[in-house]
């Protein structure tokens, strides 16, 4: 898979790069997530908590972001977004492909 296919998620300070893969949906090393997103309802947080136990996001330089220690495979693009962006998300509607801002909507 090319640069030109992965998709690109943003919420306010973090961005993060993904792309569907068998079981599930990878979110690309170096990715960051909100530490706080602004929604109250936060449907991926015992996720995003595991995940920081487990050391899959890290502290950034940035105090307001985590950042992706490593590749990580979700069981979906909403959940991923939903951890990226602390709160809930519609995968579908909100990753965009980097070549042409198609969302994975348009294209599955």
């Amino acid at each position: 898979m090319s640069e030109n296919d992965w998709f690109v998620t943003r919420s306010q300070k973090a961005q993060a790069y993904g792309r569907p893969e068998a079981g599930g949906f990878l979110v690309r090393k170096g990715s960051t997530a909100m530490r706080e997103g602004s929604p109250r309802v936060k449907r991926d947080r015992e996720e995003r908590d595991s995940l920081v136990r487990q050391g899959v996001l890290i502290p950034d330089a940035d105090p307001d972001l985590y950042r992706f220690s490593h590749d990580h495979l979700f069981q979906s693009a909403s959940m991923a977004g939903g951890v990226i962006k602390d709160g809930n998300c519609s995968g579908p509607q909100s990753w965009r492909r980097s070549r042409d801002g198609k969302t994975l909507k348009d294209l599955f």
